[in-house]
């Protein structure tokens, strides 16, 4: 990854809970990615605009410099100038918008240039993985704290997330073997309590359909092993024991396969972040 990616570091910070019933906030105005017509896989250039539009006013000025008469034209203006045309950080020989959107390295990176021709400082990102010798309790604080960092310096930050499935197909002789699932990008607008010994809930707009939800990250219930990316997926980047803190997130169906059986082990995990932090 390039220097934009941040180093482990602890941070405590308080953070007030939502006047709002029910901790959710009644927000006007999320960019919902089906606005982007050109393609279905517009949750990061969404998210990206619903960063900028609900976050300090230095970021609402370059939402609002965008003229266009819907999202979908102010997603597709982006796209076309700092994705479609660009080289990916990831892969040399493509470009950073693909048939699946875009991935996180490419997505912070193309921010970081829109706020450069603002005159504005990077972003950083920085995957979510628990460190090798790191308590679930200490990884659970560290999530808990980038997040409120970000938010305490006015950014909303992006958070990336991603299903994982157990899979028996005869190529692998209907052995159970982990399966990527489908990534999926939110914008996390508050955290609503502290975090506890299990986790802590925030509350996301959702690109999708352009909503305020809430969602809870939280630490493998049953010490039940899982694996998953960090990462682009090659084997020596699939992570084992319990990688990443697992959410539970209802109201974001995009993420999930829709061929689920129910004998299908499933985790969703959150695994990338974007902020000021």
């Amino acid at each position: 990854m390039k220097a934009w990616l941040s180093g482990t570091f602890f941070l405590l910070v308080c953070v007030s809970l939502s006047p709002c019933q029910d901790g959710i906030p009644k927000l006007e105005g999320i960019v919902d990615q089906r606005d982007y017509e050109d393609s279905i896989n517009g949750c990061a250039p969404a998210s990206l605009l619903n960063l900028l539009k609900f976050s300090d006013p230095d970021y609402r000025e370059i939402y609002d410099s965008y003229v266009g008469s819907t999202d979908g034209a102010r997603i597709r203006s982006i796209v076309n100038r700092y994705f479609k045309g660009r080289p990916s950080v990831v892969y040399p020989d493509r470009r950073r918008w693909g048939v699946h959107g875009i991935e996180g390295a490419d997505l912070v990176t193309g921010l970081n240039e829109l706020l450069a021709d603002h005159e504005l400082p990077p972003l950083n990102a920085t995957y979510l993985e628990r460190g090798e010798k790191e308590t679930r309790a200490a990884h659970i604080q560290r999530c808990h704290d980038l997040i409120s960092t970000s938010l305490e310096n006015g950014v909303l930050p992006i958070l990336g997330i991603r299903s994982y499935i157990v899979r028996r197909r005869e190529k692998n002789g209907m052995e159970p073997v982990w399966e990527a699932g489908l990534y999926h990008n939110v914008v996390v607008h508050s955290v609503l309590r502290p975090p506890s010994y299990t986790g802590f809930e925030i509350t996301v707009l959702e690109p999708y359909r352009g909503i305020a939800t809430s969602a809870y990250l939280h630490r493998e219930g049953n010490r039940q092993a899982f694996r998953a990316l960090k990462g682009l997926e090659k084997e020596e980047n699939w992570l084992d024991g319990e990688p990443f803190l697992q959410i539970v997130a209802p109201d974001l169906p995009t993420v999930r396969p829709l061929d689920l059986k129910w004998s299908d082990r499933i985790v969703i995990v959150a695994t990338f972040l974007i902020g000021d932090f």
